[in-house]
């Protein structure tokens, strides 16, 4: 019993060496609300009857003397937490010497309750020895209660307490006295285990509410360290993807002006291959920023009614050159005058990836572009729209990971013709965005079908954009209908030459500016009938700013908008300006339709 008693105490001694700072401050705290200066004065009218009832019945000044040192150590402890509460906060480095005071004090009076039944006499005789008995069991079940957040303070109080109660029982010899003492040694076990449990529970729960709000804190942390670094790599990537589309851009024009050129067959061969190239280089740099946008949350959904058969004849344009050159069979099922509600582009972008990876893993057969509504799928009020082809198929095991980024099945040697391995991981992204539910069906060597659910809408839908021609030929109305006069605004010489070279070779007479100053003073020395300006200009107004204030003092005057910003909000505001714009690397069909107007 005493081996299992020392064992308690020397668990709370090191309970409270390794406990976590913040977990001592509250436990000091709440002991502190415990002990306060009121509370301290609570024991005086248990003490005082007590002590004068056994001077009255023993005549023995020991009695007062003992009532004086606990109105002494009372009043000390009294003037010892007034201090303390009149010392403000604690700081972390005075806590360890604020528990031991406070030890200290309880020490004190626990030691004085122990100290009653000797100075009290109370050891003499059998009714006072059961009487002051009564008054110590009390005396520690209240007091345990009361300084029950620490285990240094239960055993400095009870402990003292219940040793001198037991010490006097056994001294007083009689058979009484042996019971009582037995009795308030079991009494002083079950006491210090019950208070002790108490004590661990209280830290053992502050140790939990610690740890997760220090978990919470940290992941808060690491969560806007995570933001941040998605803004600066969206930032990053928008500020080199302008940098990249600049040569780029030029590279495009350049390559349409030798296209145009009447070259030898192994040369015309060579451009051929040139543009093509830059063509792919181009859809990878649009690929990785679209994933990059997608991740940062910069793609906004902007959902409207949509008709299906619309939808179907864009993708259509889009796609059937390309199946036609694989000798693949495209064919689209539309339900009628369907409605669908959704983002006009990004559902565009969303079955045009889904079609585009079809057509590249069919080797023959063909792919069907369907839209059903009434299938058994438990998404009643939506239309599925269904890619289905008969290519190589997909093993089950695969069927989650071709969403990932640059997984690709079937193509170990990286092939470029394929792709990056991210149009499906676009897909998935675009699906959760818009949410459209996506399903993935498919057997190996016979084909795959991703299904795609889009609500229906009521109402009438406006009409989609046509789809420009992916050639680099200008039409030939679109030709006879371009400018004579253009201005071209461009800081970058090479852009300039380049944009000047093909619209020269297209019969247009070109006047070049690489600041806004000297595009003013072009203005007025020429009949200029069209400007093309890119966004980015030296000094404090951009491109879209000049073009808006010459449309409002020449109406007359065509503007186009050529950037390569790939920020949301700086898109969505030249949208909204309403002047025409294109995205860098322009190709030469692009410019020369907007041109024509």
């Amino acid at each position: 019993m005493v081996s299992a008693l020392l064992a308690n105490i020397r668990q709370a001694l090191a309970f409270q060496t390794h406990a976590p700072l913040a977990v001592q401050r509250t436990q000091l705290e709440l002991l502190l609300e415990k002990t306060g200066p009121l509370r301290i004065l609570s024991p005086i009218p248990f003490a005082t009857p007590l002590a004068i009832l056994f001077y009255l019945k023993g005549a023995s000044f020991l009695a007062l003397v003992w009532l004086g040192l606990f109105y002494i150590a009372i009043f000390s402890s009294y003037v010892q937490r007034r201090k303390l509460q009149a010392h403000g906060p604690m700081h972390d480095h005075e806590l360890p010497a604020i528990l031991r005071g406070r030890v200290r004090d309880i020490f004190l009076l626990g030691t004085l309750w122990g100290a009653a039944p000797w100075l009290l006499n109370a050891h003499q005789g059998t009714e006072p020895l059961i009487l002051i008995s009564v008054f110590i069991m009390g005396a520690i079940s209240l007091g345990s209660a009361i300084v029950s957040t620490h285990r240094q303070t239960i055993a400095a109080f009870s402990i003292p307490a219940a040793v001198g109660m037991i010490s006097a029982c056994l001294w007083q010899g009689s058979a009484v006295g042996l019971v009582l003492g037995v009795c308030m040694t079991l009494f002083l076990v079950m006491t210090l285990k019950w208070t002790f449990q108490q004590a661990d529970l209280l830290a053992q729960s502050l140790t939990v509410r610690y740890e997760k709000e220090d978990l919470a804190r940290r992941l808060a942390q690491q969560v806007e360290l995570v933001e941040n670094a998605n803004r600066e790599k969206s930032r990053f990537l928008a500020s080199a993807s302008h940098d990249l589309r600049q040569p780029l851009h030029a590279i495009s024009l350049f390559t349409s002006v030798l296209e145009r050129s009447r070259l030898d067959p192994d040369s015309t061969q060579t451009v051929t291959r040139l543009g093509q190239s830059v063509r792919m280089l181009n859809q990878s740099l649009d690929t990785m920023l679209d994933i990059s946008r997608l991740d940062a949350g910069a793609v906004p959904a902007r959902k409207e009614p949509l008709r299906v058969h619309e939808l179907f004849l864009s993708l259509h344009h889009t796609f059937s050159g390309p199946a036609q050159e694989r000798g693949l069979q495209l064919r689209f099922r539309a339900p009628g005058e369907r409605l669908v509600l959704s983002d006009e582009q990004l559902l565009t972008r969303l079955l045009g990836n889904l079609i585009d990876n079809a057509i590249k893993y069919t080797q023959s057969g063909g792919v069907l572009v369907a839209a059903r509504s009434g299938l058994p799928s438990g998404r009643a009020g939506s239309v599925c729209f269904e890619v289905i082809d008969t290519g190589i198929g997909i093993a089950t095991e695969h069927q989650q990971r071709v969403f990932d980024e640059f997984y690709q099945l079937a193509n170990p040697q990286r092939d470029r013709a394929f792709g990056l391995g991210i149009g499906l991981s676009i897909v998935k992204r675009l699906s959760d965005l818009l949410e459209h539910p996506i399903a993935l069906s498919s057997t190996p060597l016979r084909g795959t079908r991703f299904r795609v659910w889009v609500g229906e809408a009521d109402g009438q839908a406006g009409p989609l954009a046509a789809p420009v021609d992916s050639g680099v030929a200008p039409s030939p109305t679109a030709e006879k209908a371009l400018p004579r006069h253009v201005l071209v605004v461009d800081d970058e010489p090479v852009s300039r030459e380049a944009m000047g070279s093909l619209l020269s070779a297209c019969g247009c007479r070109v006047h070049a500016a690489g600041d806004l100053e000297r595009a003013h003073l072009l203005l007025a020395q020429h009949p200029i009938e069209a400007v093309v300006a890119d966004f980015r200009l030296p000094g404090t107004h951009n491109g879209l700013d000049f073009l808006l204030a010459l449309r409002l003092s020449s109406p007359q005057v065509r503007t186009l908008l050529v950037t390569g910003e790939t920020s949301a909000q700086r898109i969505t505001d030249i949208r909204a300006s309403g002047v025409p714009f294109l995205h860098k690397p322009v190709r030469a069909q692009q410019l020369l339709e907007a041109l024509a107007g």
